[in-house]
């Protein structure tokens, strides 16, 4: 049972980093997975252009030679063609889940932890994914945020974050993506309004 219960779990993380590298790559970014896995899951990249203030490709300069075109991959901006570009790294760390059931039939608990240390610089990010699975296909919510952020809905002095790496958040998801959860302290409504799809904190 538990041998059935742990290939599981692992598909499903399959999956979600799978969904999660095909639209890290429709936003332009490079996806690269660590071989061996000690807490960073995936590096992405873009190329940055400087002069461009902007995210560019490399340019492939075409030329002639002995009459034949011949294309030359550089490290030159797409767009000025002179600018050599900066390669920008993110570090990802990526949770899924498909939760269990509850009473109402759109609605599953998801419990979410960092395996990683929280606040762990401006370029390290979690991005949490909730997987529904309804009958005709898999449904994939992303919750991205940096590592800082972590404090602004989990109490990080907890004896239990400094002692285990285990420390849990539940959730109850909405088959819709939408958090209900409600804090005395804290501000659970981040997911919806900050957290979720928020992929522009990778730029």
């Amino acid at each position: 049972m538990n041998e059935n219960a742990d290939a599981k779990k692992l598909v499903i993380g399959l999956y979600g980093e799978m969904r999660l590298s095909m639209r890290l790559h429709d936003l332009g970014w490079q996806v690269h997975r660590a071989y061996i896995d000690e807490g960073i899951d995936f590096t992405i990249t873009k190329y940055y252009c400087n002069k461009c203030k902007c995210y560019s490709q490399q340019w492939i300069r075409k030329s002639i030679y002995n009459k034949k075109e011949y294309k030359c991959v550089t490290n030159l901006c797409s767009k000025c063609h002179t600018e050599e570009l900066e390669v920008v790294s993110r570090y990802l760390q990526v949770k899924t889940s498909e939760g269990i059931p509850t009473k109402s039939d759109n609605i599953r608990k998801f419990s979410f932890h960092p395996k990683i240390r929280y606040d762990m610089g401006y370029d390290v990010f979690y991005v949490w994914i909730a997987v529904f699975d309804n009958k005709d296909d898999k449904k994939c919510h992303f919750y991205i945020l940096n590592t800082k952020d972590v404090s602004q809905f989990d109490d990080i002095e907890l004896p239990t974050y400094q002692i285990t790496d285990n420390q849990k958040t539940e959730l109850p998801i909405r088959n819709d993506g939408v958090v209900l959860k409600e804090g005395k302290k804290y501000n659970y409504e981040l997911f919806n309004t900050k957290f979720y799809e928020n992929w522009s904190i990778l730029e």
